[in-house]
């Protein structure tokens, strides 16, 4: 089914040469409460020690041309179920998969299950399971990169706590995220990284580069797809309580059921709160917003065990955060003088509906639709000025996937239409507009199952206030053995800024706001190469990967804050923009149990400002990431660390400002590191943590702190973290 995202797939690499012989085939199933067979789709077929590989079609068939010399073994996987291990013999195969005991992490030995890269997709991607969200403990999807070099994510500010992710050295507003293959952390949500608390989330599928066709046009630097618990494959009940030394509490509870053979119901709730005020650094601000936050999903799933597949729910959220001068007070001081203070309440509303039928006499063939809606209401003050926001959204996705001759050529093409309307005001700022794109695409997939594989898309849209939108993919795999894999890709990508949403710090500064000329939107082409070795050591197994990716620019929105310290241009690019990346990657497991990852990421990033192509502030030159982690034989201990290295970083221009106003025009190197220790004993599993161990903090995180009304303040020179040594608890209690 196309709704279903491949949970968990692995490869072991023994045969030295690829060749073609006999043709398998063979259906895969899983076997329900009922003890009923079902054909099982997207489950993961490779020949054990080769590239060799597939996944099952809607009917749980698949067909494969075996290799020679070749090992005698198929290995079939699917996330949730025991994996199988069965000799070739014959052509038609049948396998039956059977629950596994513990759903959030498949166990393999010699494969780093945490985070690995699946060896199967054309374009890289990385997935990051259940166990490597788990081992910082995060407690949403901004705190689920700690451990990850693809995603780099530190605070905007110094006083909303709005987290920001970058990708390829660019901002998020560049990636798509996506929520079980729907776009949502986009438009008007601000702190949508957020909003989807770290329990809720079975794995994170990462790619760098221009995205799929299939998924609109706003994929510039990469996707993050976030798959979250399904209500068929989850415990019946399953909770976690966090609390740390900042006074943060927060609570989730998980609970899912199977109503009868066709139909599973699932409800997630989750609660946080910070209430203790923090003044780490005695500026008499807030290191972090005191808020409350409260979310609730429900989920139903549909299974005809024949050909139809459906899932809908809703999700609601209410966040409410006060932040600002630690005497503030809402009652006396909002919209005085008196205290510098800010406060946000934010209301979200989404619904959403999937449905796949897949053709009983053509198992190749389904087709499918996508339906979401979103209300999203923000109502918000920064010291004297406010802000109000809300957007309308409805997107509507119709898929259609067959192959043209045999499975070898493939291609999904489609229909789709998004819908959105924006009201915002700031201050005396009044932006509205109605977006309405409808749109059709088409992609086609080669894979000759043992070399190469190509994705080759293109979409058209017609957007009714810019006009048409023509993106061009194309994303290339070829296999230089059976260990080494080039993976190629370009294509271009279509952004509209959203300026207030998009820059946070400088609503709470005092920074006055210039839109200087009727903003374009933003266009860019990205294109990136990828080696990826796997290599052994006895029977223990390492990763070598380096990315190299380049995006550039043709229309974008600059966002200068050089030009005057106290104000903030907005205008069209005029000259060059772009981002250059070198990542490299190494991965090993030592001994069973004991992995270390190391990664080095290089950044080039210039634009154009006001004539003068400089490095675009606030993104560090260069990153560095270490993690260790070790699980004991007997599985009942797990320890992770983590160290960040963070290099320098371009701060804007404060010349102009009064010296005592000034900041410096470079920021430090640092180094932050991170650990937790996790006790699990049948049921239950007891952590502790903590965070910037280091305890480094950055010091004057505020300019004209002393006078948060004047010309001067400012909150959005943030190089750094602003809080410093925290340590956390918690517990998860899981009833399958």
């Amino acid at each position: 089914m196309i709704y279903r995202i491949l949970s968990f797939q692995f490869l072991l690499f023994l045969s030295p040469f690829i060749a073609k012989s006999q043709h398998v085939m063979g259906t895969v199933f899983e076997r329900t409460a009922g003890n009923k067979e079902v054909p099982l789709a997207d489950a993961n077929v490779f020949f054990q020690g080769t590239t060799v590989g597939t996944t099952t079609d809607e009917t749980g068939m698949f067909h494969l041309d075996k290799p020679e010399p070749s090992s005698e073994w198929l290995v079939i996987s699917y996330m949730g179920y025991q994996n199988d291990t069965v000799k070739v013999e014959g052509h038609d195969l049948k396998v039956v998969l059977g629950k596994t005991i513990l759903l959030k992490e498949v166990e393999v030995s010699g494969v780093m299950a945490d985070s690995y890269i699946s060896s199967l997709n054309t374009q890289k991607t990385e997935i990051i399971s259940q166990g490597e969200l788990q081992n910082n403990a995060c407690c949403n999807l901004s705190e689920s990169f700690e451990s990850n070099p693809t995603v780099d994510v530190s605070f905007s500010d110094a006083v909303t706590g709005a987290r920001q992710i970058q990708m390829l050295g660019l901002a998020g507003k560049y990636a798509q995220i996506l929520t079980d293959v729907l776009p949502t952390v986009r438009g008007l949500s601000t702190y949508g990284l957020n909003y989807i608390p770290g329990p809720w989330i079975q794995s994170i599928h990462l790619n760098k580069g221009s995205g799929s066709v299939t998924n609109g046009y706003e994929s510039i630097t990469g996707q993050i797809d976030v798959e979250l618990m399904k209500p068929e494959a989850s415990p019946k009940l399953f909770v976690n309580l966090y609390g740390n030394s900042e006074q943060r509490l927060e609570g989730n509870i998980n609970s899912a059921q199977k109503l009868n053979d066709n139909w599973y119901h699932m409800t997630l709730l989750h609660g946080d709160m910070l209430e203790k005020p923090m003044d780490g650094n005695n500026d008499n601000f807030l290191d972090l917003p005191v808020n409350k936050t409260v979310s609730l999903m429900d989920r139903w799933k549909y299974d005809s065990r024949n050909r139809m597949e459906a899932m809908f729910g809703f999700k609601v959220l209410h966040d409410e955060r006060i932040g600002g001068s630690i005497d503030f007070d809402e009652e006396t001081d909002k919209f005085t003088t008196n205290n510098y203070g800010l406060g946000i309440n934010t209301d979200r509303i989404e619904v959403f509906t999937k449905t796949s039928y897949g053709f009983p006499l053509k198992p190749f063939q389904s087709i499918g639709l996508q339906v979401s809606g979103i209300y999203h209401n923000q109502d918000a003050f920064y010291g004297l000025r406010a802000y109000s926001g809300e957007e309308k959204n409805l997107y509507a996705n119709l898929i259609f996937q067959s192959i043209i001759s045999n499975s070898q050529h493939k291609f999904k093409t489609g229909i789709n239409y998004n819908y959105d309307e924006y009201e915002e005001n700031f201050d005396s700022l009044q932006l509205m507009r109605t977006e309405s794109v409808p749109g059709a695409f088409l992609e086609y997939t080669y894979d000759n199952l043992e070399r190469l594989s190509l994705v080759a898309g293109l979409r058209t849209d017609l957007h009714n206030l810019y006009g048409p939108i023509v993106t061009p993919r194309l994303h290339l795999k070829y296999s230089l053995g059976n260990t080494s894999v080039i993976r190629a890709s370009a294509g271009s990508g279509f952004h509209v800024a959203n300026i207030f949403a998009e820059n946070p710090a400088y609503l709470a500064s005092s920074r006055e706001w210039v839109i200087a000329e009727p903003l374009q939107p933003e266009r860019a082409w990205n294109y990136g190469i990828n080696f990826t070795q796997k290599f052994y050591t006895g029977p223990k197994e390492g990763t070598f990967s380096i990315d190299l990716y380049r995006t550039d620019f043709t229309s974008q929105v600059i966002v200068d804050a050089d030009n005057d310290p106290t104000k903030v241009f907005f205008y069209n690019l005029k000259g060059k923009s772009y981002s250059n990346s070198a990542q490299i990657d190494l991965g090993y497991e030592w001994f069973t149990g004991f992995t270390t990852r190391i990664a080095y990421k290089l950044y080039d990033v210039k634009q154009t400002y006001n004539g003068e192509l400089r490095d675009v502030p606030l993104v560090p030159k260069q990153r560095a990431l270490l993690t260790l982690t070790y699980k004991t034989p007997d599985k009942h201990w797990e320890f992770s660390s983590t160290t960040q290295w963070i290099g320098e970083q371009r701060l804007p221009d404060t010349q102009l400002n009064p010296e005592v106003y000034q900041s410096l025009s470079a920021s430090p190197d640092y180094f932050r590191q991170l650990a937790q220790v996790t006790y699990i004993i049948r049921n239950w599993e007891f952590y502790l943590g903590g965070e910037n161990l280091t305890n480094f903090t950055q010091e004057d995180s505020l300019i004209s702190a002393e006078d948060p009304f004047g010309p001067y303040f400012d909150t959005s020179m943030i190089w750094g973290p602003i809080t410093g040594r925290m340590f956390y608890t918690g517990l998860r209690f899981t009833l399958k």
